[in-house]
């Protein structure tokens, strides 16, 4: 069923609807944020301006609030929108079939066997520590790339990533040109992970793990070395406010901002996270601990905690709040919420199908209030209320059942 879509979401300002063109629309969406500073450059045509307001990004709206929405996908390639904000529906141009897909909170990228998709979600979230900006702009499809498989993407403010783990390959791409529109590849490596940094990429190289420049070549950071980081088939990579994290068959290495590595070893005989998930920006990380429940890594302590669940998860995700709520998906296709500081657990009954393909994990996001929770069998979307004993705070109707999805605006 379908209801107000300001009734249970805290965040209830409604933004201008936006119309979407073509995909040639007028570029000028330039992402890199000017440096933050009470003054700013303003653009070369605006003569009538000496100064830009604070965090000015050009073609962009600036909000006091995240720009929330759901960025989906069909299995026969239609796309769309839908605000969580305005509760309206937006549909984009059409793509190839989604056969796997990744987010970094704003691109959806899609992949089949041959081709890789980008889509802009059209909304974003800069957190400069001390304060963040809220940003939107028109979302629209980017263009594709050759090569599909497995994908996975992560982003700075000037650098997205994209790696095929399966075919060990990895592209470095322009951040400020993706959401100009345009695929700007500056970058190409053999790597099963890629991550970037700051300005400095991460990347697994067979059983290593290196931190590298812009451009692939190897740097020199404090506390690296060109041997890098020994790191047993690598696989799973997340960026955190606390550094960058590759899986490793025994543990972790983490790499922190100033580009050194460490260590963080899983107990004896631990079965590995192969993913990790966690709330945009946060040091807590979560994955999955095979049919055991799950870990969670505190990339700051440099720790694994291993929280078991009563039934095996197919997803989960840290919120990494005060409370430590974590959020999965169970193989009875209800969603779990584990209060990690006192043990409690909630359910929802079951949401999604549980006979679904249990090689493909649940289509599971959330922000700082809610998580979501796709149904690949309808054409439906549960926001799940995570701090209120996992209440379904609404159902939202989307035009077709999703077999790609993101919330964007993180």
């Amino acid at each position: 069923m379908n209801h107000d879509p300001t009734t249970d979401r805290p965040h209830t300002r409604a933004r201008r609807t936006r119309l979407l063109g073509a995909l040639g629309l007028t570029t000028g969406l330039a992402l890199t944020v000017t440096a933050c500073s009470t003054a700013s450059t303003p653009p070369a045509d605006d003569a009538s301006a000496t100064t830009a307001p604070h965090g000015y990004v050009a073609g962009a709206t600036e909000s006091q609030e995240p720009q929330l929405g759901l960025l989906a996908v069909s299995a026969t390639g239609e796309t769309a929108l839908h605000d969580l904000l305005t509760g309206e529906t937006t549909d984009l141009d059409r793509i190839g079939a989604a056969e796997h897909s990744a987010t970094d909170g704003r691109f959806l990228v899609t992949s089949d066997g041959d081709r890789t998709t980008v889509v802009d979600g059209g909304s974003w979230t800069v957190d400069h520590g001390d304060h963040t900006h809220y940003y939107a702009a028109e979302p629209r499809v980017v263009g594709t790339l050759e090569g599909g498989g497995p994908v996975q993407v992560h982003s700075s403010e000037t650098m997205t990533t994209i790696a095929w783990p399966e075919r060990g390959e990895a592209v470095v791409l322009d951040r400020a040109a993706l959401g100009q529109g345009e695929l700007d590849e500056t970058a190409r490596l053999d790597a099963t992970v890629l991550l970037p940094l700051g300005e400095h990429l991460v990347a697994a190289e067979g059983d290593t793990v290196r931190v590298l420049e812009p451009d692939g070549e190897q740097t020199e950071s404090a506390g690296s070395t060109s041997a890098g980081q020994a790191c047993t088939d690598p696989a799973g990579g997340i960026v955190t406010r606390a550094g960058a994290v590759v899986g490793c068959a025994d543990g972790a290495v983490v790499v922190d901002d100033a580009g050194a590595t460490s260590f963080v070893a899983l107990p004896d005989d631990a079965e590995r996270p192969t993913t990790f998930a966690a709330r945009a920006g946060r040091p807590t990380v979560a994955g999955l601990a095979g049919d055991t429940g799950f870990w969670l890594l505190d990339v700051r302590q440099g720790s694994w905690r291993h929280v078991p669940t009563e039934r095996p998860l197919r997803a989960v995700v840290a919120v990494d709040d005060q409370d430590e709520h974590v959020v999965g998906v169970d193989d009875a296709g209800r969603v779990v919420v584990v209060t990690a500081s006192t043990g409690k657990v909630a359910t929802t009954d079951p949401l999604v199908d549980s006979d679904t393909d249990t090689d493909t994990a649940p289509l599971l996001q959330l922000d700082a209030q809610r998580a979501y929770v796709a149904d690949p069998t309808a054409a439906v979307v549960h926001e799940v209320d995570f701090a209120d004993g996992a209440r379904v705070a609404r159902t939202i109707e989307l035009p077709f059942p999703p077999v790609a999805f993101a919330e964007v605006g993180l």
